[in-house]
């Protein structure tokens, strides 16, 4: 046996065992429909009963869970160690400040905050509106600065460095500025059980802006404007119920500059005055010492020379400028947006019905009462333009998911009604919908109870939207190829002239239908063997013969027409070879394309690609299951009975006649027009679409390209809500915000750490359950010992390191503890250790021996338990850091077991790439130190083992950790989803050129979906993450079915049927043509026989390319009628999905709408009018392409292989051979 047959031999006896699987499930599914479907549905239901009943269900209430990198090699798992590490630390200062709970308690108690709490609890009856007499006058002020003009003032921000009076007095305009107020102002100012209201609590506060309603006259610097406000405020007031709190407002802070206590007084005279003495503030505040005195108020000494100047008194300025202007007040004099602040109380109240009241729910409920969509605060002088209550935006967020919900019935609605209008069924459009819920009940079976994961993203609800058109598209394809094979039976049987039944009786325009197909059948025959023998008859038209057999897709007539038994099981086994296929390629590559998500190390990035991708997979199952039992039961039950009834017959003549345009229509277009445009315009579209894809890729990868956000906030809501006007707009209009991101990120914090491991021991995916080791929530470092001496030394040169390094600032501080901590070493070693080593105040003192560093360490921690100056982290001052390293003692054994200590980074945090650029020189520094550690010691040294497990991490890491997890993990999973795409489409479709055009056709799609994404303004975040990696999946449909259609078809399927039916369609022309036509053919077949035919080379290969065009065109247009208008449909009903989803209030809800339509209208684009024209000019033929796969699974000896040979049983098919052999000869 030759190589060639062997192979033959096997890739037959394989489809030989493909074929009898294909036909037994056939047959099983045909003949125990109905136990298949209520078995699988009886599952479904209980998988999804017992998860919801043995399982708590999602908690959206806190959406943070998982929305952050974490796991191995992840930066932010650094800070959750060093957060455990923080609160170990704790522990142990805790139980030191209970011991000395009594020393504490008399240290930490202020004669000055006790004098101050008496006087202001003091009655005064007087309310007289006396000017308050100031302690000190103005002549005093003024003979302090003449005598003491060198004196400090106050220290400058960089804390080292004091100015003098004269200096101040310079910034201040060389003038002073007393302020005077009422003693009823001073009674406002002091609130019973409250805070002096000079600073605000940014942890619990209302936060209400304000805009003018002319947007002409923005300025809310005039009088009608602050009349206005000062009404609101009243109401404010009474509505938040803070009568008892402090509130900061633009009007009432004008009246008090004026000496006001009714902002309803004020005068356009006020007004002037509150912006000169705020401008003469101006030169002052850019020093930065309004702001650094008003953040430190009443938490230290306030100003004694300038401390009763409007620049400073009671924080007025600054409160105004950072809190109530806009940051435009500076330069303009005016302010285009206000904030009314309106504290909480600091004790629970209640209302009159008992319910807690300032609280996240309160807040909601007011927020949905009186300002979502409520124009009571509008008086067409100034209006609400952006909200901030309690922080509750994200609680918000959660509570709309419930609302947004709706969505999906309107998705559902729209899906039944375009499958009841293309399917005219409104069982099949229940049953779709039927199923995405058992896939979804069984996909959350899966992930709560076999997978057992506790966290359940709000994203997750939004695989409901993306299911159902993916469902669609799966049952589009299985009923059209239902009917598509139903199709050939019809057809074969008027080729045969056999008599059709149907489920009912024929109206009086199906019978016409069907006599007219009949006659036409005669009539393409006649012609068909008239063309054949005779060369001066006109041939038929190019693809004229073709669209008989397809182009009578009456609809009513197939539905209704029918089938035995054993007619269903030839059906299935179609339906099976060509839809499960499609269905099959386009369920596994779109769930790898969510599944390979799990490649990210952002929880909520993996769990929706694994819940999404449980869905798909069990969708499929249920496709080939459920949808396909369902086929049988619609057939044999639904058709029946829907013909007996009429219940078509029954509509109004209009709707008839609009279902016929309709069913003409879609004839018309893909069986007609869309295939001649494909072909005759191939070149054109095929140009056209690869500059679109390069052009996109151009968009993606180089200008403007994909880039990180800019911004650290999440946008949860549209641009319009309060909320996200507050976000995205307000914070970056006021000055107490501004300053406040700004110092978050000019020069952060650095804090190294050792003898701690960086493994976090909680599972991204289980963030409320702690795991332990050694009964530990730490995982220590055993090998490192902080008694060593030389690896002090070695801390000790890191520290000098650090300090000679331009990557870092202020190491000098942690240096002179660090020094400190030397001395008290030395201090705490008896007489005769302290003579080991000569003492220096500039170098950090090391014990000589091992056993002295524990001595001296051991007493060093008893001073300090016993100690009464333990300082918490609430009393140090902001923006400063009392202690900058540490050593974190065992709390039973007293052994050291941490080290860590803290620098600042010489950087601004400001971007993406400044971020990854000083991580990349951090890391790289902190690895050299390690090395020349390590080349140093040479063989013998023992330091570098002890303290490579070193790391290092800042509270700024976390938004740059999140943004390299987010690039990362996109281009990663994009890659392997691709990768993954590519193999199952090889091996579905076995052909490489069918795969090579498909993958080219996904990756336009995704160039240029995301590329008008990028147009759009959008930002590379995780749901932009989401979207990309998802596109592989959503965009390989349509080019899979197409592709495999083409590669299926049976594009001899029409001459086939005319030499099987050959002796028939004679028989039919002699009974029903005349005798001298019959004469005329026989006549031309005789003289035809005696002409000699040898074409030349030129002919022949003439002859070879038009047959290939000819079969290409044929394959393109049998993919079009099998296909062409489910996957139109497919992406209509992905696209109503999509519409359904955008007009949502969520930001993540509404950007998944419009992926959903971009991608379902680009992909149908590309797959049409690229994929098609691809095929159609340089197509695969015949087995041009494909995977031999025989010599895959050639496993044993040739010879010892049996032959699978094909006997011909009778003189049509020894014909079809011969014509095939006689074609191969030409070629």
């Amino acid at each position: 046996m030759s190589f060639t047959e062997w192979e033959e031999a096997v890739t037959a006896r394989i489809g030989h065992y493909i074929t009898k699987l294909i036909l037994w499930y056939s047959t099983f599914v045909v003949k125990y429909s109905w136990c298949f479907l209520l078995l699988g549905s009886t599952i479904c239901i209980g998988l999804g009963l017992s998860a919801v009943l043995l399982r708590d269900l999602p908690d959206f209430n806190d959406p943070t869970k998982g929305f952050i990198p974490r796991g191995k090699h992840t930066l932010t798992s650094r800070l959750f160690v060093l957060e455990k590490l923080k609160n170990e630390l704790d522990k142990q200062l805790a139980a030191a400040r209970i011991i000395n709970k009594s020393k504490l308690s008399v240290a930490t108690k202020s004669p000055l905050s006790r004098n101050q709490m008496n006087t202001y609890n003091d009655d005064n009856d007087d309310d007289d509106d006396f000017d308050y007499e100031d302690p000190v006058s103005m002549m005093n002020l003024l003979e302090d600065l003449r005598f003491n003009p060198n004196d400090c003032a106050f220290l400058s921000p960089s804390q080292n460095q004091c100015l003098t009076n004269t200096q101040v007095y310079s910034l201040l305009r060389n003038r002073t500025d007393l302020m005077k107020i009422s003693k009823k102002i001073e009674k406002q100012l002091h609130k019973p059980n409250e805070h002096i209201c000079t600073s605000i609590d940014l942890n619990r506060h209302y936060e209400v802006y304000f805009e003018a309603t002319d947007r002409s006259s923005p300025n809310l610097l005039s009088l009608d404007n602050l009349l206005s406000l000062c009404k609101k405020q009243t109401e404010l007031v009474n509505l938040f119920q803070v009568h008892a709190t402090c509130h900061y407002t633009l009007p009432e802070m004008v009246a008090y500059f004026a000496n006001k206590t009714d902002c309803n007084e004020i005068t356009e005279k006020d007004i002037q005055s509150f912006i000169v003495r705020l401008q003469r503030c101006h030169q002052i505040y850019d020093s930065g010492l309004v702001r650094l005195a008003g953040l430190k108020r009443y938490r230290m000494k306030p100003l004694e020379l300038f401390q009763y100047d409007s620049c400073f008194y009671n924080n007025f300025t600054f409160l105004s400028l950072e809190y109530l202007l806009d940051k435009t007040f500076l330069t303009t004099n005016e302010t285009y947006y206000t904030a009314m602040w309106f504290l909480k109380p600091t004790l629970p109240m209640k209302d009159v019905n008992g319910s807690e009241i300032h609280t996240s729910d309160s807040a909601y409920d007011l927020f949905i009462q009186h300002f979502y969509r409520n124009f009571k605060f509008d008086d067409r002088h100034t209006r609400i333009a952006a909200l901030n209550f309690l922080d509750i935006r994200i609680p918000t967020a959660m509570k709309q998911i419930r609302v947004d919900m709706f969505f999906v019935i309107l998705a559902i609605s729209l899906i039944v009604a375009v499958t009841i209008i293309y399917l005219r069924s409104i069982t099949v459009a229940l049953m779709t919908n039927i199923c995405v819920v058992l896939s979804f009940a069984c996909a959350y079976f899966a992930y709560k109870i076999i997978l057992g994961i506790d966290l359940f993203p709000y994203i997750n609800l939004m695989s409901s939207f993306i299911l159902i058109g993916i469902s669609c598209d799966n049952v589009f394809v299985i009923f059209d190829a239902w009917y598509s094979e139903k199709l050939d039976i019809y057809n074969e049987a008027r080729l045969q002239n056999r008599q059709i039944e149907f489920y009912g009786k024929l109206t009086e325009k199906q019978e016409k239908q069907y006599r007219r197909d009949r006659d036409y059948t005669s009539s393409i025959v006649r012609r068909r063997l008239t063309a054949k023998h005779d060369a001066d008859q006109p041939p038929l038209q190019e693809g004229e013969e073709e669209e008989h057999f397809d182009s009578i897709k009456n609809t009513d007539l197939v539905r209704i027409m029918k089938v035995n038994e054993n007619q269903m099981i030839q059906m299935m086994e179609g339906v099976l070879r060509h839809a499960a296929a499609s269905v099959f390629v386009t369920s596994f590559t779109t769930s790898a394309a969510f599944f390979t998500n799990m490649i990210s190390r952002i929880a909520y990035v993996q769990l929706f690609g694994l819940f999404m991708g449980l869905c798909i997979l069990f969708n499929f199952l249920m496709n080939i299951t459920m949808i396909v039992s369902f086929v049988i039961i619609y057939e044999k039950f639904c058709e029946p009975l829907s013909a007996r009834l009429g219940l078509f017959n029954h509509f109004p003549d209009l709707f008839d006649k609009i279902m016929l345009t309709l069913t003409r229509l879609n004839h018309a277009i893909f069986t007609v027009y869309i295939p001649r445009l494909i072909i005759k315009l191939r070149f054109i579209l095929i140009i056209i679409f690869f500059i679109l894809g390069v052009s996109g890729l151009f968009l993606v990868f180089h200008n403007p390209k994909l880039t990180p956000p800019k911004s650290r906030r999440y946008q949860f809501f549209q641009l319009t809500h309060p909320f996200e006007r507050f976000e995205y707009q307000m914070r970056d209009e006021f000055l107490s915000y501004i300053n406040e991101d700004k110092d978050n990120v000019t020069n952060p914090v650095l804090i190294f750490a050792f003898g701690v491991e960086e493994t976090d021991l909680v599972h991204p995916f289980y963030p409320d359950k702690q795991n332990y080791v050694d009964n530990e929530t730490i995982i220590y470092n055993k090998k490192i010992d902080f008694y060593d001496p030389k690896v002090l030394r070695w801390f000790d040169t890191f520290l000098k390191d650090l300090n000679r390094s331009e990557l870092f600032t202020n190491v000098q501080e942690t240096y002179e503890q660090w020094l400190t901590i030397g001395s008290l070493l030395r201090g705490f070693l008896n007489t005769n250790a302290r003579n080991y080593s000569p003492f220096s105040e500039n170098e950090f003192f090391v014990p000589p021996t091992r056993n002295a560093t524990k001595i001296a360490m051991n007493r060093l921690f008893k001073f300090f338990s016993e100690s009464n100056q333990l300082a918490s982290g609430g009393d140090s001052n902001r923006g400063s850091v009392d202690f900058r390293l540490g050593f974190l003692p065992d709390a039973k054994t007293r052994n050291l077991r941490a080290f860590i200590f803290i620098v600042n980074m010489n950087v601004t945090f400001n971007t993406y790439t400044v971020q990854h650029d000083y991580y990349k020189k951090l890391h790289d520094y902190f690895e050299q130190r390690l090395q020349q550690l390590k080349l140093s010691e040479g063989v013998h040294g023992h330091v570098y083992e002890q303290v490579k497990h070193g790391w290092f991490v800042s509270p700024q890491f976390l938004f740059y950790d999140l943004m390299r997890e987010v690039i990362r993990g996109t281009y990663t999973s994009l890659i392997f989803s691709m990768v993954f795409a590519f193999v199952v489409l090889l091996l579905t479709s076995g052909n490489i050129i069918i795969t090579l055009y498909a993958i080219l056709t996904i990756i336009f799609i995704i160039a240029d979906t995301v590329g008008i994404f990028v147009l759009c303004g959008w930002e590379l975040s995780i749901l932009e993450t989401i979207i990309i990696i998802m596109s592989v999946g959503l965009s390989v449909d349509f080019t899979v079915h197409y592709g495999v259609a083409y590669i299926k078809a049976d594009w001899k399927r029409n001459q086939a049927h005319s030499r099987r039916t050959s002796n028939a369609l004679k028989l039919l022309h002699s009974t029903n043509a005349n005798p001298d036509e019959h004469f005329s053919i026989e006549q031309v077949s005789e003289q035809q026989k005696t002409q000699p035919t040898k074409p030349s080379i030129f002919t022949r290969m003439k002859i070879w390319h038009r047959r290939g065009n000819l079969q290409r065109f044929r394959r393109i247009k049998n993919s079009l009628i099998r296909v062409g208008s489910a996957v139109f449909i497919a992406s209509l009903t992905s696209f109503l999905a999509g519409v359904s989803m955008a007009p949502s209030k969520l930001t993540s809800f509404s950007q998944m709408g419009y992926f959903l339509m971009l991608i379902m209208f680009v992909s149908w684009l590309y797959a049409t009018w690229f994929f098609l024209p691809l095929l159609s000019f340089l197509g695969p033929i015949d087995k041009f392409g494909d995977i031999p796969f025989g010599k895959l699974f050639r496993c044993g000896k040739t010879s010892s292989l049996p032959v699978i040979q094909t006997v011909t049983t009778n003189d049509d098919d020894q014909l079809q051979s011969k014509e095939k052999f006689t074609d191969g000869q030409a070629l």
